[in-house]
C-alpha cells in the first residue's frame, strides 16, 4: 500500500525510537499499527462500494438494454397485426356502408308504393 521497503522501515524505526524512546516506542507502534488498520479497513469499504456500484450501472445497462431489445420485437410483431386490424375494419366499414346502401335502395320503393294509392 505505501510501497516500503525493509532498509524504509527499518530507518523509520531507528528514527522513532529515538524520538519517542524505548517506553513510548512501542506504545506509539501499536496506535499506528491501530490507525493504520482503520485506514485500510475504510479504504476496502469504499472500494467494494464502488464496486458494487459499478456492478449495478452493468446490470442497469444490460436491463435497458434487454428492454429496448423487446420493445422493438414487440414492434415487429404489433406492426403486421395492427394492418390486419386496421385492414378488417375497413373491410366491416365497406360492408356496413354497402348494408346501409342496400337498405336504403330497399326502402325507396316501399315508400313510393305507399306514397301513390
Amino acid at each position: 500500500m505505501f510501497d516500503i521497503g525493509f532498509f524504509e522501515l527499518l530507518l523509520i524505526s531507528i528514527v522513532g525510537l529515538l524520538v519517542f524512546g524505548p517506553e513510548q516506542f512501542l506504545d506509539a507502534v501499536r496506535t499506528t499499527l491501530h490507525w493504520v488498520k482503520k485506514f485500510r479497513r475504510s479504504v476496502d469499504d469504499v472500494r467494494l462500494e464502488v464496486q458494487r456500484e459499478l456492478h449495478n450501472d452493468e446490470i442497469l445497462k444490460q436491463l435497458k438494454d434487454s428492454a429496448s431489445e423487446l420493445e422493438h420485437e414487440i414492434r415487429d410483431v404489433a406492426a403486421p397485426v395492427t394492418q390486419k386490424i386496421a385492414a378488417l375494419e375497413q373491410e366491416v366499414q365497406a360492408q356496413s356502408s354497402m348494408a346501409t346502401d342496400t337498405e336504403v335502395a330497399e326502402v325507396s320503393p316501399v315508400e313510393s308504393k305507399v306514397e301513390q294509392p
